[in-house]
């Protein structure tokens, strides 16, 4: 198969490094991020399908708090 080289960041190439799984090419590595970017239309409707959506509605929300006070707390000791 034909080969193309391209120029990226080091930022970039350092990022994609990070994503790459063990025995991965960089090629396979971006092969496969591509293609699992998935439409997120694709999940739309997706709440239906579950019966008693309020439990899930809680977690949700009391995680989502959860990350908001840690977000606070690193601000107040200022790393953020």
């Amino acid at each position: 198969m034909p080969s193309r080289s391209i120029s990226i960041k080091e930022k970039v190439y350092n990022q994609l490094d990070k994503y790459r799984l063990k025995n991965e090419s960089f090629s396979e590595a971006i092969k496969r991020l591509l293609e699992s970017n998935d439409d997120i239309l694709d999940l739309a409707g997706a709440w239906k399908k579950i019966s008693d959506v309020e439990p899930a509605l809680d977690i949700v929300e009391k995680i989502v708090k959860k990350i908001h006070e840690e977000e606070n707390d690193f601000d107040i000791i200022g790393l953020k």
